[in-house]
């Protein structure tokens, strides 16, 4: 069997280690998993991208939370309360059922 050494930061490697022994792993293990993972899909088995990339999706959801919050940007006519529909559809059924029975006798 093949041993691998690499470097990592004390921080790191306790915070993984931590998680990987909450997932019932040790960090050899977890290694391992990630190994035969990348081999399986033939590639890194997540999306690598610069911090960057993952920052702006972020700021834009938090700007528009922000928006709402404070009322901005906000079209509240689009909105559905759903006991309000839910009332309005029985009266408007109701409504369908007076009108098409005054029809009738009308006839």
């Amino acid at each position: 069997m093949a041993q691998v050494n690499f470097r990592i930061d004390d921080e790191t490697k306790q915070k993984a280690e931590e998680l990987f022994n909450s997932l019932g792993l040790t960090m050899s293990s977890a290694i391992t998993v990630f190994i035969q993972s990348s081999l399986d899909f033939q590639g890194i088995p997540f999306t690598v991208r610069k911090r960057d990339a993952l920052a702006r999706p972020m700021d834009e959801l938090i700007r528009r939370v922000d928006d709402v919050e404070h009322g901005r940007n906000c079209h509240f006519h689009d909105l559905i309360d759903v006991d309000d529909a839910k009332s309005s559809k029985r009266s408007r059924g109701t409504t369908r059922k007076a009108s098409t029975r005054r029809r009738r006798t009308a006839s």
